[in-house]
């Protein structure tokens, strides 16, 4: 006869004993109906997710032009990929570790595949300054989240330097991210770290992979805000996507922080002998990811639509006259360079005398 477990809060049983991670029948066991439950309910969503992005493939992001459809599957894949990585994660405890550290990194991964996006649609890195210098757009520095501590500059001009600069702190988020948290994982398994709030070193490592996400989620904010004003007429729901997508990562990346404090803080329960807090905390976060994945993928199949006819036609000659670069060579065209030719000429001897016929 199997015993009932309870959650506890006196997880002291942990601390004391080198406890693996439970496998799926002893996760199944200690969760018991809500394993079940969630299980099922996390499979269907997935496979509904699933079905709606091969759909937007088809569609949609294949009636795009060729250079966005790479950038367009890798934004609308992510709830499904959410929803992949939280299924396992909650059914497959031994592999949360490796899960997790994917999830983290493909959220600012996908961020940096929009701003691409953005820059691609609105001609390049060329293209974004020749627009924001005929327009007199400003440069506002003054976005969350790093507003909210001070860092609030308005009315800056545009340059290359500065875009670059922007650009890279959007860049930097998914790879010092993931340089942060393989060294983390790595220290704490060669036990010269523990993963917990005593630790300095922990304490270290932690506060700079939230400060690269701030940084990078800070940097994305400060792009978009600079070019809605150019790409509301070329990217149709620009703001709406923008607004979903950054939404998506920020509650994901919040609720992992919020659960993170709540571990430290003994909130989390465990359930004796198969569950520990930190096993529990990650079991929570991806039964909560499962439903978010699932609201946000219904979102993302709407809002990334090929709303407008301007969205799926190749750029029309009166869009390329548009870039900087063609007007150069049209400019260039306009002052043909003249090559004079020498005439062939060619020696001929009749009766002794020698001449050149041209």
């Amino acid at each position: 006869m199997e015993n009932k477990m309870e959650y506890e809060y006196n997880c002291s049983y942990f601390q004391y004993n080198n406890i693996t991670p439970p496998n799926v029948a002893q996760q199944m066991q200690a969760l018991g109906k809500l394993a079940f439950g969630v299980g099922i309910a996390g499979t269907i969503s997935t496979i509904l997710l699933t079905i709606l992005f091969i759909i937007n493939v088809f569609t949609n992001i294949k009636r795009s032009p060729a250079r966005r459809r790479r950038l367009l599957c890798w934004i609308t894949s992510m709830p499904m990929v959410v929803s992949v990585l939280s299924l396992i994660i909650f059914l497959v405890p031994r592999a949360s570790d490796v899960c997790d550290i994917v999830k983290q990194i493909y959220l600012p991964f996908v961020l940096m595949h929009f701003v691409d996006l953005a820059l691609l649609i609105q001609g390049g890195e060329e293209g974004v300054l020749h627009e924001v210098v005929e327009v007199h757009a400003p440069l506002s520095l003054c976005q969350p989240p790093c507003c909210f501590f001070g860092i609030c500059f308005r009315h800056l001009t545009f340059t290359k330097i500065r875009l670059r600069v922007i650009k890279g702190l959007v860049y930097q988020a998914p790879v010092f991210q993931f340089i942060l948290i393989v060294i983390m994982n790595v220290l704490d398994h060669a036990e010269f770290m523990e993963k917990n709030k005593s630790d300095y070193l922990y304490q270290f490592f932690a506060a700079m992979n939230i400060l690269a996400f701030m940084f990078g989620i800070w940097g994305f904010n400060i792009i978009n805000s600079a070019l809605s004003p150019l790409l509301r007429s070329k990217w149709k729901r620009y703001i709406l996507r923008t607004k979903v997508l950054s939404a998506f990562v920020v509650i994901l990346k919040l609720q992992n922080f919020i659960l993170g404090i709540l571990y430290f803080a003994n909130v989390i329960p465990c359930i004796v002998p198969y569950v520990s807090p930190a096993i529990m905390r990650k079991t929570i976060d991806a039964a909560l990811s499962l439903l978010e994945a699932l609201l946000f993928g219904v979102l993302f199949y709407l809002v990334y639509q090929v709303s407008d006819i301007t969205e799926m036609k190749r750029p029309s000659k009166a869009s390329i006259l548009d870039t900087p670069s063609t007007q150069r060579r049209l400019l260039a065209a306009a002052h043909p360079t003249v090559v004079v030719k020498e005439p062939n000429s060619t020696m001929n001897t009749f009766n002794g005398i020698t001449y050149t016929a041209c």
